[in-house]
């Protein structure tokens, strides 16, 4: 799991994670999803450059962070890259805000996300998924002593802290909140504890793991949702061979029990399966 010292300046610094900028000028002349030659497939430049290139945010721990040596981990992390060893060719990544990563699949700078992308319905009519390989649940997330909110129904007209694009943000909305925008969970939490928002939606692991981190911190988890698919690999629509080639990897690594293994490692409990 994350270090104490590190995980709350590296969530603290979500919002300078403008390195994206960088990132994307200099991953696109390797990847192959930037390929001018498109009679070349996905999978096929993948192979070709040797690498497949995974766009991550790198503050959002536990799934993807880096560590009190500065090196970039993270259940994701290391899926992906065990994902791009059954490949036989490397994992490079790419950091970027959570808002800029399915643009940058749009804009074919990286191959695919590896950070915790919920194929929804939306998302599925702009990309190809992989099979799953996180299961989980939402919670919401309010100030302590608040019992204004049981269930996710409770947020009708509440203000609800979240990132532009995620999933979340969506859930919010669809149960009726009004939406103050914010960077990351870390300022989803000073939103409430300041009284701009009341409630903010996410995925337990991330909360379970940001509140082991800062157990002083003054939010509860006040209401859960059902368990449901939380990841998987989007990919440009038509590249059925990568995803196939994905499938396979994740296939072969839930069979030899690396799934389960990383599961354990950073949450206590096999999440690639749902229970």
């Amino acid at each position: 799991m994350s270090d104490t010292k590190s995980v709350w300046k590296k969530y603290a610094a979500a919002a300078l994670a403008v390195v994206s900028v960088v990132g994307f000028a200099s991953c696109g002349s390797s990847n192959g999803a930037g390929s001018d030659d498109s009679a070349t497939s996905e999978l096929e430049q993948v192979k070709k450059n040797g690498e497949i290139v995974f766009g991550t945010e790198g503050t959002y721990a536990p799934f993807s962070y880096h560590d009190t040596d500065d090196n970039l981990t993270g259940y994701d992390v290391e899926i992906a890259t065990a994902v791009a060893e059954e490949l036989g060719v490397k994992a490079k990544f790419v950091e970027a805000n959570w808002d800029s990563l399915l643009a940058g699949v749009d804009a074919k700078k990286f191959d695919t996300v590896a950070d915790q992308v919920t194929p929804n319905d939306e998302r599925k009519q702009k990309y190809d998924f992989t099979d799953l390989y996180t299961y989980s649940q939402g919670v919401a997330v309010t100030k302590k002593g608040n019992d204004d909110i049981k269930s996710f129904s409770d947020i009708k007209g509440k203000n609800a802290a979240e990132t532009k694009t995620s999933n979340w943000n969506q859930t919010a909305q669809e149960n009726g909140a009004n939406i103050v925008s914010v960077n990351d969970f870390a300022q989803a939490v000073d939103a409430i504890t300041s009284g701009r928002a009341d409630v903010t939606l996410n995925d337990k692991l991330a909360v379970l793991d940001y509140l082991k981190q800062k157990p002083d911190a003054d939010v509860q988890i006040a209401a859960k949702s059902e368990i449901s698919p939380a990841a998987a690999f989007p990919i440009h629509k038509g590249e059925d061979d990568l995803v196939k080639a994905l499938n396979d990897a994740l296939a072969k690594l839930q069979e030899d029990g690396t799934l389960k293994k990383l599961s354990v490692k950073y949450f206590g409990e096999d999440v690639s399966v749902k229970q």
